[in-house]
């Protein structure tokens, strides 16, 4: 089996923040934090596309546990369940946040390879 593109992770990827972002701005529930996390996301993979500069390993990984830093202080702020939605688990939260961590890992590795 061929293995994914970077291209097509990193495409993967920033449809996964903007999916996010729409949820909760369709929900009306635009959380700093998460929002913030997804900008984060979206804009390493911008510099990482399309800037003019080569980023180190560090800084993508780094940039990857400034995603899951603000997603855990959301959940620490907010809770692990949502009373919107009757205290039902943040299971969309999960998800999003799992996949783009994995994908997001992935391509800091195939990345750095290069």
């Amino acid at each position: 089996m061929k293995s994914m593109s970077s291209k097509t992770i990193g495409l993967i990827t920033a449809l996964i923040q903007i999916f996010d972002v729409i949820i909760h701005a369709a929900t009306d529930q635009l959380e700093f934090l998460r929002v913030t996390s997804n900008i984060v996301i979206l804009v390493w993979l911008t510099v990482l596309f399309f800037g003019k500069v080569k980023i180190k390993p560090f800084a993508s990984f780094g940039t990857v546990g400034v995603y899951l830093l603000l997603n855990l202080l959301f959940l620490a702020q907010e809770g692990f369940t949502n009373p919107e939605q009757g205290n039902a688990p943040r299971t969309m939260l999960f998800l999003l946040v799992i996949l783009t961590t994995v994908l997001s890992a992935i391509l800091s590795i195939k990345y750095s390879e290069k």
